[in-house]
């Protein structure tokens, strides 16, 4: 009790400690998710295997983060850490420039602090991207920069500031495709205003717009021409439950959108009531003229998505897809705060310890599930051994290495980068995937596949080996069950493998 009161006491005389505490809470982050398991959700194992190449286009998402985790493993190499730290390093600088932002519109020296904490009180931020998100994180962090960037020339307009707010929106696009729903928004809510309303007809907004696109350009380019794999991914999962009737589907998809509103919502607002209480009630109807360019940008963004969603059929609109126009939620709350002239003295521990509780506790618990899950059965993706099984596979043939490695899914994609990580890895359902050349067939190779059933090579593995000139007739086909990670032994998983013998070029 003595050691939480003396944090307490000290975060209410310095409220800045809560960014070092960030910042040993994403270490930590990154400490566990390398302990906890070397098999990898879906996203992460996507990204550590598309970080083989660099592309215009990596399928139905951007590529700004395909593009920073090519950099990382570029320079140490692919791993576990590589991929967490990526993540968690994005996470954390959308703290810290969302606080920065923070400090350009609130008077208060404690309301920067809470801002911060009122995005890891986030579901998206402290559960979902610390379990599995990728291309959302940048998203996050996008948003946190425009914010950043869009205050300040609101505030001190200049060449610099119009650029780097430029910048954010060309990070942004390349960040995820519905950013684009966020500058829009923003300057709709300014328009009632008519001292920001200028900012919108200076000239200075003609070099920004011109350094998105510059951004913008390389994708843009590619987008035109793969239009359909582009956009063919998202819009199917948006319309994952239609029903074919366009008002029941519409209205399904306006209920998943409140859904999932109040879902990232709706934790922040009972954060902020735990270290408020009754100021908060109180500061609701306290405005000031940031309140109303905040609220209103939250509201037309919710009203874009809705529209958007509309018109494409959606049925389905997850938090995930909310999260970065949700991130205005605690700036929000905290300028209704300072509006209202509340109470603050104690207000910094008291949001702290219940975020820190839920932060902590999830990557704890996320840490704790791969052992304890499978004592009674529970078998996720990451105890999933694809890792035992390859080297498994390598320790029958010591000192031969694959040059190349084709795979029948991206979970043992990523596990063959790990084990291989100086063999070419291909997986046949990621299209622009670079086909083996002459010299890397001149030497082994390895196929590699979940069988479920068959042991045999699955279909589609064989008409890409043929495809390359391979004639699967030609390979022997193996099994070998390997037990899942964590399980003790009681359960294990069938893989399938065939060794390719090198042909003279």
């Amino acid at each position: 009790m003595r050691a939480i009161t003396r944090i307490s006491d000290a975060l209410a005389r310095r409220p800045g400690l809560v960014l070092w505490l960030i910042a040993a809470y994403y270490v930590l982050a990154v400490i566990l998710r390398v302990l906890r398991s070397e098999a990898l959700q879906s996203d992460e194992a996507e990204q550590l295997f598309q970080s083989q190449f660099l592309l215009m286009g990596y399928g139905r998402q951007p590529p700004f983060y395909n593009w920073l985790q090519y950099g990382v493993i570029q320079l140490i190499g692919p791993s576990v850490f590589a991929i967490s730290l990526v993540k968690n390093l994005l996470l954390f600088l959308c703290c810290v420039i969302y606080g920065v932002a923070a400090r350009i519109v609130l008077k208060d020296r404690r309301l920067p602090a809470i801002a911060m904490l009122g995005v890891v009180a986030m579901p998206a931020v402290s559960v979902l991207a610390q379990r599995d998100l990728t291309h959302a994180v940048a998203t996050l962090f996008a948003v946190a920069l425009f914010t950043y960037a869009f205050l300040r020339t609101l505030m001190r307009p200049s060449l610099g500031n119009y650029v780097l707010t430029g910048l954010a929106v060309g990070i942004g696009l390349i960040a995820k495709y519905n950013f684009v729903i966020v500058p829009v928004a923003a300057i709709l809510a300014i328009l009632p205003e008519p001292d920001l309303r200028k900012r919108i007809f200076d000239w200075r907004l003609i070099p920004a717009l011109l350094v998105a696109a510059a951004i913008c350009l390389p994708h843009g380019l590619w987008v035109l021409g793969n239009l359909t794999e582009a956009t063919a991914g998202t819009i199917k999962a948006m319309r994952r439950d239609a029903s074919g009737n366009v008002v029941l589907d519409g209205l399904s998809g306006i209920g998943t959108l409140i859904m999932a509103a109040l879902d990232g919502g709706l934790p922040v607002l009972g954060f902020f009531l735990l270290a408020f209480r009754r100021p908060l009630i109180d500061a609701w109807r306290a405005e000031n003229q940031w309140t109303r360019v905040t609220g209103r940008t939250m509201v037309f963004c919710l009203v874009g998505v809705g529209i958007i969603g509309l018109g494409f059929g959606a049925t389905s609109i997850s938090q995930k897809w909310l999260s970065p126009f949700l991130l205005l939620l605690p700036l929000y709350l905290c300028l209704k705060l300072d509006a209202a002239g509340a109470d603050k003295s104690r207000s910094v521990p008291r949001l702290f310890f219940p975020v820190a509780a839920l932060a902590l506790g999830f990557v704890v618990y996320l840490a704790l599930a791969n052992v304890v899950g499978p004592r009674f059965g529970d078998y996720g993706k990451e105890n999933l051994p694809a890792g035992p099984f390859i080297r498994q596979v390598l320790a029958e043939q010591p000192g031969v290495k694959p040059a190349y490695v084709i795979v029948s899914d991206q979970f043992l994609a990523a596990s063959a980068r790990l084990e291989l990580p100086d063999a070419r890895v291909l997986l046949p359902s990621f299209e622009q995937t670079p086909p083996p050349d002459g010299t890397e067939k001149a030497r082994p190779g390895l196929v590699i596949w979940s069988t479920p059933g068959d042991a045999g090579i699955p279909a589609h593995l064989k008409a890409y080996l043929t495809e390359q000139g391979i004639l699967p007739d030609n390979l022997v086909p193996r099994t070998i069950s390997v037990p899942y990670l964590f399980s003790g032994g009681r359960r294990s998983v069938p893989f399938g493998y065939a060794w390719v013998n090198g042909t003279p070029p």
